[in-house]
């Protein structure tokens, strides 16, 4: 499916790899909407924050309104489509549906004119993932996972299925202005706009792939500044509009090999693009041009699908240590309070982690920096268990357990550590337990698009 409208280049402009996680810089999305792009995209989700935003339905960012100001008042004064992606962090249909009563409030307060909004959902029926099990399907394991059980079917609070371009070809043929689609592949609310304009897949793709995070893509490393993307028949062009900002070779090839299993393949519903033989060439001062990509079809039609289960009500309390002896001992010390937690809560079900900040906190048994001899540290205490109630309970209880540690050669009778006088609630804990992919026989299958109006 391709539009009619035959181009030679088209230029997309985006301005945030993560929409309302902190505002969009206006001075340098000006700049680009002044060189007149043919569309405004922009990401709105991901994974990477953790499970807990698909799992309790909630959206991360609190810049979402302000972006989608901006994004859709400047976009209609030029009567330029704004696609967004992966609507309200995981593309969740709340997500979805929050995110077009935005636009329609939007547009109301603006008195923009009549225009069409797009959307698709992405939600899967979890009865329609027991099915597949039932038919014999194999629902397969990404990164490790064992293949998908009834069991964690049903733990998960909800699954959501990443779509590739087909719904927004779908929804661009039947005119949408405004694009709000579900969770949705990062690579495609670009690539999907470019092939439906009748550019070739492969670079299509490829430059879905290079704009996603829009200026980290350039140089030096500068969030929430606008890039454009321009593509041809033959290439893609990436020039940044912040003026300190450059597109390098070096920034561009590397942003091609970001976050993925291996460098040179990104796989997406219907496909996988294939950047072995790519060339990245210095266009001008400010632009890398792009070319050799290619795009490798599916010999079987899977989708990726995404869930969450919870573990438990969470708090959190945080511990400062400068006594020399505990720092030095500071495992025997998170031995002794464990024990003691054990031992006074022996009969309920709760998890307890210890966050030791300034040795292995983020590395945790990777980090390879093992001789560091700090001389004050900082542990957060996590605690999670069924009931809020006992969760708070518990942490306090192992926080205090700090303060009064007892460990072979302390010789004071109190303060070992400096602690948090109450402790915090934080979000609920959440593991991913469907991170897989599913067979179906049409890429349409599980994202309903609709149609609907905003303005005046």
């Amino acid at each position: 499916m391709t539009h009619l409208d035959k181009r030679q280049t088209l230029k997309v402009l985006i301005s945030t790899g993560h929409l309302g996680t902190a505002p969009s810089s206006r001075e340098s999305f000006m700049l680009g909407m002044a060189a007149n792009p043919d569309y405004v995209v922009a990401d709105s989700g991901s994974s990477d924050p953790g499970p807990v935003y698909l799992g309790e339905d909630t959206t991360l960012g609190h810049f979402v309104r302000e972006e989608l100001e901006l994004f859709l008042t400047e976009s209609r004064k030029k009567g330029i489509p704004l696609v967004i992606g992966s609507a309200g962090d995981t593309g969740s249909n709340r997500g979805v549906n929050e995110f077009v009563s935005i636009i329609q409030e939007l547009a109301q307060e603006h008195r923009i004119p009549k225009f069409k909004v797009g959307y698709f959902y992405s939600e899967v029926p979890k009865d329609f993932l027991r099915q597949k099990l039932r038919e014999g399907k194999e629902l397969s394991g990404l990164g490790g996972f064992p293949a998908l059980t009834e069991t964690e079917i049903d733990l998960a609070t909800r699954v959501v299925a990443v779509a590739g371009i087909h719904p927004f070809l779908k929804l661009l043929e039947q005119g949408a202005d405004v694009i709000i689609a579900g969770r949705c592949g990062d690579i495609n609310f670009t690539a999907g706009p470019c092939i439906f304009h009748g550019f070739p897949e492969p670079l299509a793709y490829h430059m879905g792939k290079m704009i996603e995070c829009a200026s980290l893509v350039a140089e030096p490393f500068m969030g929430k500044e606008t890039i454009i993307g321009t593509i041809s028949h033959d290439d893609i062009k990436i020039t940044p509009y912040h003026p300190p900002q450059r597109c390098t070779i070096a920034s561009v090839a590397g942003h091609s090999m970001y976050e993925r299993e291996t460098p040179y393949f990104e796989h997406t519903l219907g496909g996988t693009l294939d950047m072995r033989a790519c060339q990245y060439e210095q266009f001008d001062e400010r632009t890398v041009r792009i070319s050799g990509a290619a795009w490798i079809p599916a010999t079987e039609l899977r989708v990726k699908i995404e869930g969450a289960k919870k573990v438990g009500e969470r708090y959190m309390g945080f511990v400062g240590l400068r006594d020399p002896h505990i720092v030095r001992n500071v495992d025997a010390a998170i031995e002794w309070c464990k024990s003691a937690v054990a031992k006074r809560f022996s009969h309920e079900p709760y998890e307890l982690y210890f966050h030791v900040f300034g040795r292995n906190a983020v590395l945790k048994e990777l980090e390879p920096v093992r001789a560091a001899s700090p001389h004050e540290l900082g542990i957060v205490v996590e605690g999670l268990a069924n009931s809020d109630a006992l969760a708070e309970k518990i942490t306090d209880f192992a926080v205090r357990m700090f303060f009064l540690v007892r460990i072979p050669g302390v010789k004071g009778t109190a303060g070992a550590a400096a602690t948090t006088k109450k402790t915090m609630k934080s979000s609920p804990g959440y593991l991913w337990n469907v991170n897989h992919t599913v067979p179906i026989d049409d890429p349409m299958e599980l994202f309903s698009v609709h149609m609907t109006e905003a303005g005046i």
